[in-house]
């Protein structure tokens, strides 16, 4: 009986044992369950199920005539980090023997990788290119293609500006290919429609710029071909590839460029055109009025002259549409942004997502510095002082007046650095903001698909 009793009292506890068990398991899996369906703050930002936003995300809703404030500041997540992207120069012989030869620059696609800063972990990733339609990026006075692109074997002289390389990169995500042209004018640098609208007609056909543009893709075959996006040629299996000009052209441009890319649709050269910080003459918006395109207006509200100009412009074009109806044509096909391109938080991330090669601890060195100075508010991080005015070269860099930390270029025009500081200033300068939205309008208009955007090995 003592036996009996013994072993029944350890089957007793046994089962006492596995039952704790069980009940201790299932509260805890329980209480998990609560703290996950209950709050979501348990979670850390990264998996929150609400997306996070970022300069770079392409606008959800594009129906309004003002796109979404983008935001920017120390917030900002790690998407938009500078990159590198070299370019191809092309000498093109020019149509009147006078003159000097067509600039272009192409994305070099066998060396685009994606470049991070240092301090911050992220792969190399290399473009598999492909093609929507072609972009012609024109830039201001005093400047030239080669500002866009950075510097390569096949593009020594190539400078890569902060901006101008932001914007290529978002054509290039977006599926296009960029391609910058140099004006005829090697002094001043500044556009002259009458004598490079043609220039830029015949280099468009030229057999040297189309060869330059027979990429390979992965397939090892023509990934310009594939315009259609289906992997597979088709009807359009032709277009845009090495050998045709695309259905689609698209320009950009900045002040004196911006002119020019809207004369450029007056032309019938260009589709759409994105006019960055500069207003048009009363002959160009007669122009615009016979044959209304898509045109995307982006001053800069610090600029208060050039705003009033181009809003008066849009309020023409517009009141044109209003006296035809205004049917989906001339009345809606003019977008005036006039928010993207205001002034922007000068910190450490916004550097490290503008300038090449930017480090955290560099770019936290450089705001330090300028806010000791009373260049950059302490409270907003907003700049109080013009940078292109000013001599925050000499307040970083005193004892070099070339380099800063003897790698970051500081010269005036030659310099990725001065140009984020300009962009941040805002006043007269490329936009990077409105490339996306720009360009999901004119993909709107044209019913271009959207599923088509370059991947990334």
């Amino acid at each position: 009986m003592k036996f009996q009793s013994n072993h029944l009292l350890k089957r007793e506890n046994l089962f006492i044992l596995i039952s704790s068990s069980w009940i201790s398991l299932w509260f805890s899996s329980l209480v998990f369950t609560v703290l996950r369906l209950g709050d979501y703050d348990i979670e850390t930002p990264t998996h929150h199920p609400i997306q996070t936003n970022s300069r770079d995300n392409y606008y959800s809703s594009r129906s309004g005539p003002t796109p979404q404030k983008q935001i920017v500041g120390d917030d900002h997540d790690n998407a938009a980090i500078a990159i590198e992207i070299p370019g191809v120069e092309l000498q093109i012989p020019p149509p009147n023997l006078n003159q000097p030869k067509i600039q272009i620059i192409l994305p070099d696609y066998d060396h685009a990788t994606l470049t991070t800063s240092s301090t911050i972990s992220q792969p190399k990733t290399s473009y598999k290119p492909k093609n929507k339609g072609w972009i012609l990026l024109l830039h201001a006075c005093t400047h030239s293609a080669l500002k866009f692109f950075s510097p390569s074997p096949n593009c020594p002289d190539c400078v890569g500006l902060s901006e101008e390389l932001r914007i290529v990169r978002l054509v290039m995500e977006m599926g296009y290919i960029p391609i910058a042209i140099s004006c005829a004018d090697e002094t001043r640098r500044c556009w002259a429609p009458p004598r490079d609208i043609p220039r830029i007609e015949y280099a468009l056909n030229h057999p040297l710029l189309l060869s330059g543009l027979s990429f390979h893709g992965d397939d090892g075959g023509d990934a310009g071909r594939d315009f259609d996006g289906d992997g597979g040629g088709g009807k359009n299996e032709k277009r845009g590839g090495g050998g045709e000009r695309p259905e689609r052209i698209f320009s950009i441009g900045a002040s004196s460029g911006g002119a020019l890319a809207a004369e450029l649709v007056t032309k019938q050269i260009s589709q759409a055109a994105i006019v960055m910080v500069m207003s048009l003459s009363d002959p160009v918006v007669k122009q615009m009025r016979k044959s209304p395109k898509p045109t995307y207006f982006a001053p800069m509200p610090r600029d208060k002259g050039t705003l009033q100009r181009v809003q008066r412009n849009v309020e023409a074009l517009r009141r044109h549409g209003d006296e035809n109806g205004g049917k989906g044509t001339a009345k809606s096909c003019y977008i005036l942004d006039n928010e993207s391109c205001d002034s922007l938080p000068l910190t450490p991330n916004y550097l490290v997502q503008r300038v090449p090669q930017m480090t955290r601890e560099a770019a936290m060195t450089l705001t330090t510095k300028l806010k000791e100075v009373g260049h950059i508010d302490p409270g907003s991080n907003m700049l109080i002082v013009d940078p292109t005015k000013s001599n925050w070269r000499n307040i970083i860099s005193p004892s070099n007046s070339t380099h800063w930390l003897d790698q970051f270029a500081l010269k005036p025009g030659y310099s990725p650095l001065a140009k984020a500081l300009h962009r941040a200033w805002a006043f007269h300068e490329y936009c990077s903001e409105v490339v996306v939205p720009a360009l999901h309008f004119f993909e709107d208009w044209y019913n271009i698909s959207k599923n088509y955007s370059n991947t990334y090995d």
